[in-house]
């Protein structure tokens, strides 16, 4: 179930008690579990399924200063140790236990690009990452603090500086260091 494993991801908790925890606790799981609400919602449709996704994005915005665009399209496991100031909009894909650092972004280039980031299972954005266009971030691939990423990272690669300096893992001793 995607809900537990967001409770799992943020709070280390499972059961009723560990989600009532959580989401008193830990803001992370406040707003992965917002987002599946609003999330469900958008896609049942009609006027209730619209209403409620209003609702929930609200409170993201308002009382987690965190940006989610109903229509980006998030897997199971979603970790957000700091959500504050944290940007995912419209066409991003992102994949199963991704972690998000606060104040990372993710978009388009420019206004009449179409294209969002794809984003990998287990890919790591650290704060202050900004992973813009139509790019792929590979499967455990880690983007640094303050990062600009406009092009492809491979799976288990690293995005350094501004713009990005990627570097693909040397040897499989690299990925196991992770």
């Amino acid at each position: 179930m995607t809900w537990r494993r967001d409770l799992l991801a943020n709070a280390d908790r499972t059961g009723l008690k560990g989600a009532a925890i959580g989401w008193f606790l830990n803001p992370g799981f406040a707003v992965a579990t917002l987002y599946r609400i609003m999330r469900w919602g958008q896609l049942r449709g009609g006027a209730p399924g619209r209403l409620v996704a209003i609702v929930a994005w609200r409170r993201i915005v308002k009382g987690y200063g965190c940006y989610i665009d109903p229509t980006a399209a998030i897997g199971p496991g979603l970790r957000l140790p700091h959500p504050i100031g944290v940007v995912i909009g419209a066409g991003t894909v992102i994949g199963a236990d991704v972690t998000v650092y606060q104040h990372a972004t993710f978009g388009r280039r420019t206004a009449d690009e179409a294209r969002y980031p794809v984003v990998g299972d287990r890919a790591t954005i650290y704060a202050g990452a900004t992973v813009i266009g139509g790019i792929a971030i590979g499967e455990g691939a880690i983007v640094a603090a303050g990062a600009l990423v406009r092009r492809d990272v491979p799976a288990h690669g690293v995005a350094l500086s501004v713009p990005a300096d990627i570097r693909a893992p040397s040897a499989p001793a690299d990925i196991e260091a992770r």
